[in-house]
């Protein structure tokens, strides 16, 4: 008897335990429009201008849960998508050696340490780039960030400006330096429709 006694005892409290800890509240994924979220990078050309270029094609994945002030971000560009403007986007071309498309078909940024300010938005990211098959530490900032209802089509979506700056050279990425400078700036928009 004591025995069934304690055992309903312990039922009990596990279940009050459950009462009061309230709804969990899973994590949303978000898939990105590769069409509005194409990379574009800058870097100084023979140390006078700022040129640019563009990868076409990038997917991601981004999973938030605001609520805990968690989340995790994959993100990953095709370097066969190299678009640097006429006469540049040629297999044979520096853009295209200095990624060595043939051999690395993917840059990588993965992140599980999102950073929120006071007002619950996503101000950067804390990850692990890969370029070249090299992979070290990078922090991005995100700036503009919103989770909305898109008003064209009806689907609920988060959005940010993401930026970083980089030094190709520890990606083992050193041709044309000083001509093409070492120090590249990264500018992604993101938006991620909620699956």
């Amino acid at each position: 008897m004591w025995q069934v006694a304690r055992v309903r005892c312990r039922f009990g409290i596990v279940a009050l335990s459950a009462v009061m800890a309230g709804p969990t509240f899973a994590a949303d994924r978000y898939t990105l429009d590769w069409a509005h979220s194409a990379p574009v990078f800058e870097f100084k050309h023979l140390g006078l201008t700022t040129q640019t270029g563009r990868f076409d094609k990038a997917a991601g994945v981004v999973v938030l849960d605001l609520r805990a002030r968690k989340g995790s971000v994959t993100y990953e560009v095709e370097t066969a998508s190299l678009n640097m403007g006429f006469g540049t986007e040629t297999p044979d071309s520096p853009g295209y050696r200095l990624f060595d498309v043939t051999r690395f078909s993917k840059v990588t940024f993965k992140s599980t340490k999102l950073i929120f300010d006071d007002g619950n938005r996503v101000i950067a990211a804390d990850g692990q780039l890969t370029m070249l098959g090299v992979t070290r530490p990078l922090t991005v900032t995100v700036t503009g960030f919103k989770c909305s209802v898109n008003q064209m089509n009806r689907k609920m979506m988060c959005a940010g400006d993401v930026t970083a700056t980089i030094m190709r050279s520890q990606f083992g990425m050193v041709g044309y330096i000083p001509g093409i400078s070492d120090e590249i700036k990264v500018s992604v928009p993101v938006e991620a429709y909620k699956d």
